[in-house]
């Protein structure tokens, strides 16, 4: 797969290609039926298949204070769709100038001139352009030539829509099993692993630091987990709050590994959160958030085994 960050100059393999659009964020059920259902009109039209997203999320574009929003950073969201059979992936800066774009613009100079788009696949709802507005709608009536393919909004045993803002709501009460049968993956946490004050360890219960500053933020408390370690899964504790035992400053990610004894300093790790435990609460002493942890680690063991 090869990708790509302008629509200029586009290699002649993939041009002439069907083009699913859209910021993917949470990458659930929904998304991927868009991009399947691509795949296989690519397959059918022997085209090629590209994806369309952008970065940043527009979201934090136009709220750059707000990272309430944000499933799946970038990474995250290339490595969930790189498992599909996908052929290149656009992934454009979401800029002013991008923002200013008109609807007509975005057709005619990025999908028309710029991919040379045989056909766009895209969700129901789908809009973009300046002010959003371009849709499905105005795409079958202003620009014929482009053939759209609009997707509908799936839903789950229930009956309710399947979207990024009910994940991200799931996510806020701490109902993260909830979020990731949505997702079909678990609700992960990516960052470097950074020096923190090291009281974990003079308890016993070293913990990992990671600044939680690319995506939402879930329910303060504390999470059965795991945490990927050069390919290998290990069950651990995940504590996401200000610790207020130690008076902790801002808020922080910490996760103590079970049965691990290494220095990931520096290190790049993703902690799946799989169970919310309880909420953050301050202790009295050192001594009863040792204990805690002790019965939330018998807990994690218990529910991941």
């Amino acid at each position: 797969m090869r990708f790509f960050h302008s629509w200029r100059n586009v290699p002649t393999a993939f041009q002439h290609a069907v083009v699913a659009i859209g910021n993917f964020d949470g990458f659930h059920t929904g998304h991927k039926a868009v991009v399947e259902t691509a795949v296989k009109i690519a397959r059918a039209e022997n085209r090629p298949v590209v994806l369309m997203t952008f970065e940043p999320h527009p979201g934090g574009f136009f709220r750059p204070s707000d990272r309430t929003f944000r499933i799946t950073p970038i990474r995250s969201k290339v490595r969930l769709i790189c498992r599909l059979p996908i052929d290149g992936f656009f992934v454009f800066a979401f800029n002013r100038a991008f923002a200013d774009m008109t609807a007509d613009e975005f057709v005619r100079d990025v999908l028309i001139n710029g991919l040379r788009a045989a056909r766009v696949v895209v969700g129901e709802d789908y809009s973009f352009g300046k002010n959003r507005q371009g849709d499905v709608d105005f795409l079958r009536k202003n620009h014929p030539e482009l053939p759209v393919t609009a997707v509908a909004k799936l839903r789950d045993q229930n009956g309710e829509i399947i979207s990024s803002s009910r994940i991200r709501s799931f996510l806020r009460d701490g109902a993260v099993e909830r979020a990731a049968g949505l997702m079909e993956h678990p609700f992960e946490i990516e960052g470097y692993v950074v020096h923190g004050s090291e009281i974990g360890r003079t308890i016993g219960f070293p913990t990992i630091n990671i600044k939680p500053n690319d995506s939402i933020l879930p329910r303060i408390g504390v999470y059965a987990a795991t945490v990927d370690i050069d390919g290998v899964e290990k069950k651990a504790v995940a504590n996401i709050g200000t610790r207020p035992t130690v008076n902790g400053q801002g808020v922080l990610l910490e996760a103590h590994i079970l049965d691990y004894d290494g220095d990931l300093y520096g290190k790049r790790l993703r902690v799946r959160l799989k169970t919310f435990l309880r909420p953050e609460v301050r202790f009295n002493s050192l001594d009863e958030l040792k204990a805690q942890i002790q019965t939330d680690a018998e807990t994690v063991k218990r529910i991941l085994k």
